[in-house]
């Protein structure tokens, strides 16, 4: 156990603090041996976009918490949040959920700059916390999800809370389940939570409903398609052209080019829809516009953060709950609901995905791996869009 004095000043008057670090935790024979100091990381120091992206050496994280885990990264995936994040968006509340935490930790270091990106990995288990216990071993690979006001895993180790890690599945490569943890848990949160199929999968009368997945072929939309045939939905999905192959391949029993001069009508023909999930930013008012026939639509484009970052954190919550109101209640006699999606860092949600891949019901889509020195590449591939699954950095 180790201890830090630090001696700040409040008024006129010294206060002395001591903090533990690197303490309750237990390190791998490997890790000691090589005792690193300092890694490798991709980060930006200001909301410039892509171009801001630095390669820096930086310490390596240390375990502030006994539920926490240190993990050596073999691999991560680029997800649009990255993206986002990168220019600015959500860092009001984001930075606001940091300071909490920092509160809580008594931590005085900076908690926004120099910010890594990058939300889903799999890696190594190289220290651990006394609480962690021998759910996750030393030395035992794993993959996991960083919250997203948290420091992420586009570097050589990331610190995270063992909830939120589980030992690889073994019929994938370090690669393949890099990929999946973020999309899966945004799919399966919009779809099992704000969707209500939690309640509603085992109910026989419930089993073939119709669920439309607008925008299908990337990340999201892959893995939505893949956990609705889990839950033996039916599906119909859209996508450009190019892609139809790959989604009629993942399991949608409709799958509609949206490039089709009569897209429109073919997917108002197959509704009505118990849910819509839009993956690719067409927004309520064109749903309503084409005459879809559904219950629930849920948008993972929603204000939410923009709100925050433009009014703040009590005037973005005032905002939000009025964009809730007026998407709904003009439309509460047709019973129908407009409901955000969004990712949601839960160990329940990273169970049963794990569940499905390991019985081979979900598979990895990649389009393409790049290795870690050409991670800005990688960001760009992303940022222009209309990708057919996963960017993934190599960071063996």
């Amino acid at each position: 156990m180790m201890f830090v004095l630090r001696i700040t000043t409040i008024g006129a008057r010294p206060v002395v603090r001591c903090s533990r670090i690197r303490c309750l935790s237990q390190l791998s024979r490997r890790y000691k041996e090589n005792s690193e100091t300092k890694m490798q990381a991709w980060q930006i120091h200001s909301y410039g976009g892509l171009s801001d992206l630095k390669l820096s050496e930086v310490r390596i994280p240390i375990i502030r918490k006994p539920g926490d885990v240190l993990i050596k990264v073999e691999a991560s995936s680029i997800n649009p949040i990255d993206i986002s994040m990168s220019r600015g968006f959500g860092a009001t509340i984001f930075n606001a959920l940091r300071k909490i935490k920092a509160m809580k930790l008594d931590f005085d270091g900076q908690i926004e700059f120099p910010l890594t990106l990058g939300r889903d990995f799999c890696g190594v288990v190289v220290s651990k916390g006394l609480d962690v216990g021998d759910r996750l071993k030393l030395g035992e690979e794993v993959w996991g999800v960083v919250p997203l006001e948290e420091q992420g895993c586009h570097a050589e180790y990331v610190v995270v809370d063992s909830k939120l890690v589980n030992p690889r599945p073994q019929n994938l490569s370090y690669t393949e389940a890099s990929s999946i943890l973020y999309a899966g848990l945004t799919a399966w949160s919009a779809l099992w939570i704000t969707g209500g199929l939690s309640c509603k999968v085992n109910i026989p009368t419930y089993q073939n409903k119709r669920i439309l997945v607008l925008g299908a072929s990337g990340g999201v939309g892959t893995l939505a398609i893949q956990l609705l045939k889990a839950w033996n939905m039916q599906v119909v999905a859209t996508c450009s052209t190019d892609a139809v192959e790959l989604v009629e391949q993942l399991g949608a029993h409709v799958v509609i080019d949206y490039n089709d001069q009569c897209a429109d009508t073919k997917i108002a023909e197959e509704g009505p829809y118990d849910i819509i999930l839009d993956c690719c930013k067409q927004g309520i008012d064109t749903v309503r516009a084409k005459g879809y026939s559904y219950n629930t639509y849920i948008t993972l484009n929603s204000p939410m953060l923009k709100n925050f970052d433009d009014f703040g954190v009590i005037g973005g919550s005032v905002k939000n709950i009025g964009d809730v109101i007026k998407d709904n209640v003009p439309f509460f006699k047709d019973k129908t609901s407009v409901k955000w999606g969004f990712f949601v860092p839960s160990q329940k949600g990273i169970n049963m995905i794990q569940n499905f891949v390991e019985k081979k019901k979900i598979v990895p889509v990649v389009e393409k791996v790049y290795p870690f020195s050409e991670l800005p590449q990688a960001y760009e591939r992303v940022d222009k869009g209309h990708l057919r699954g996963k960017i993934v950095i190599d960071m063996k």
